[in-house]
């Protein structure tokens, strides 16, 4: 009976966690969390912060193990001019080769930033994260046994 209990803990922490991405999901697409460069480079069309910037240099990465033309890194590297002085911009494309010209934004007068930043979150691994660590602490606080 005991072990029938413990089941209903581990669908409740299931369900919990599916629930959880859900809502991340959710807060995801109406731009509430992890919508930081989406937000700045609206902030900088707004102000007319926008410059263009040139492609100067483009290699690729055929990507290991596969070694497939299909699955190359594109390193594009562009030049544009801010507050006088010329400057550097590098782009990491990993499923089309950058194009020859793009939109560069910025808020301040030292660091710009482009379309290529969007996704680019390290801390979007807490989407998955966060709702596995609900599920675990559904389940212990349902009495279920992990050492079993």
């Amino acid at each position: 009976m005991k072990q029938l209990a413990s089941y209903g803990a581990v669908w409740c922490g299931v369900a919990s966690a599916i629930i959880v991405f859900i809502v991340e999901i959710i807060l995801c697409s109406k731009k509430i969390i992890f919508a930081g460069i989406e937000k700045k480079i609206e902030q900088a069309r707004q102000k007319g912060n926008v410059i263009k910037g040139y492609r100067v240099n483009c290699r690729f990465n055929d990507r290991y193990p596969e070694e497939k033309t299909a699955n190359r890194m594109w390193i594009a590297s562009y030049k544009y001019e801010l507050n006088g002085k010329e400057r550097e911009y590098q782009v990491v494309s990993t499923s089309v080769e950058p194009s020859l010209s793009i939109n560069l934004y910025y808020t301040n007068s030292k660091k710009v930033f482009s379309e290529y930043n969007v996704g680019k979150n390290p801390l979007q691994i807490l989407l998955y994260i966060i709702p596995v660590l609900v599920a675990f602490v559904i389940m212990m606080l349902m009495g279920y046994n992990f050492k079993n």
